[in-house]
């Protein structure tokens, strides 16, 4: 993937099926914390996520199941095979060159 970090929390978004609107970076308590609105495209409803924290001191595992705790709370369902497949990906992407190569 191109771009910085930022686009990986963008894909694993896109990963779960959602599109991201916005992030909306706030300070709640003397604590930053990020916000993120996210589109169903199928049902056309809008997610607010609060994450706790800013992403970028999330690791990519953490932010997921941060993503989907909160989405499953407000009753949107991440399927199975969606979690499957990010939970692989992201395994690859943690996985040294060589780990990947005999695979």
């Amino acid at each position: 993937m191109k771009g910085g970090k930022l686009t990986y929390y963008k894909a694993v978004v896109e990963l779960l099926g959602l599109r991201q609107l916005d992030v909306y970076r706030q300070v709640k308590g003397g604590s930053v914390t990020d916000v993120l609105r996210l589109l169903d495209p199928a049902t056309r409803k809008v997610y607010m996520v609060d994450l706790g924290a800013p992403r970028e001191s999330l690791s990519l595992e953490e932010f997921a199941g941060r993503l989907k705790a909160s989405l499953e709370k407000q009753g949107f369902k991440v399927s199975d095979r969606a979690w499957s497949g990010l939970v692989y990906r992201l395994q690859k992407l943690g996985a040294s060159p060589q780990q990947a190569a005999q695979k």
